[in-house]
């Protein structure tokens, strides 16, 4: 029968007092310039305790490199602030400085940190304009001085300009065109079948990209320069001053770029065949 092995108690005592000595940091406590950063206060209490960081992250089971971050004060190499507590705690005990004030100051001078850092990073949208701003400031002179003479001319034909999509206008395959000295250019795509159409200013703006359904009538600006796109040309029919002036485009294919200044009335023989 196997008999318990007496516990030599010169043995145990000289355990607990070895891990006594292990957890209570050796000399006097650190001499620190109040002056200095959480971070450099660290690294001085090692220095002055003669310590290594693989020495320390022996002793408190903490990897060297998050000590490391905690004298770096580089809250970004740190798991989280939960953890970055933790091991900044653990670490201020083991060298024997005031773990309470070392906290207050790191997360002090680390939120610091944090908003200096996003104060320098420039907004990702600020990109510097290669272009010239008097080009463009030019550019929207020219197209409002357009747009503000094209609407004259059509309220004085009773026509209504530069409409979004209307979609309950009456049908415009019957519209007769103005007559008058002078006549407005009017310009309509009507969507024979549900169909995606965009249409872009002279200096590529898009004032228009999305689906029509059939039946849907938009009125472009017929100034030089717009274009037309869709997915299917087909899917589109033109008119200028009321007069048919055939599909977009071939059905079945995408139409890319194509100008309103060449849209143009069929001729009378086009016409013969009605419409479905």
């Amino acid at each position: 029968m196997l008999q318990p092995t007496p516990t030599d108690p010169q043995s145990a005592t000289e355990t607990v007092e070895g891990r006594a000595q292990r957890q209570t940091p050796p000399g006097p406590p650190p001499q620190l310039d109040p002056a200095w950063r959480a971070g450099r206060k660290l690294s001085e209490a090692r220095r002055q305790r003669g310590w290594t960081l693989d020495e320390v992250a022996d002793r408190i089971r903490i990897r060297r490199e998050f000590l490391e971050a905690l004298e770096d004060m580089n809250v970004k190499l740190l798991p989280g602030k939960a953890y970055a507590l933790a091991f900044l705690r653990s670490y201020a005990r083991e060298l024997g400085i005031d773990e309470k004030a070392i906290i207050d100051q790191f997360q002090d001078e680390s939120a610091l940190t944090r908003e200096d850092a996003q104060k320098q990073v420039r907004n990702p949208t600020s990109k510097p304009r290669r272009e010239r701003p008097w080009l463009a400031a030019a550019g929207l002179v020219v197209v409002a001085a357009l747009f503000v003479g094209w609407r004259a001319i059509g309220q004085g034909d009773g026509e209504q300009a530069a409409e979004a999509p209307n979609m309950s206008g009456p049908s415009v395959a019957g519209t007769p065109a103005s007559t008058g000295a002078v006549t407005a250019r009017v310009v309509e795509i009507r969507a024979v079948t549900e169909g995606w159409l965009e249409a872009r200013g002279p200096d590529g703006t898009v004032f228009l990209s999305r689906t029509l359904q059939p039946g849907d009538v938009y009125r472009p600006d017929p100034s030089p320069g717009w274009t037309l796109h869709a997915r299917d040309g087909g899917a589109f029919e033109l008119y200028v001053n009321g007069a048919s002036a055939g599909l977009l485009g071939t059905a079945g294919m995408p139409v890319l770029g194509r100008s309103i200044d060449d849209i143009q009335p069929l001729a009378q023989a086009q016409l013969i065949t009605p419409r479905s």
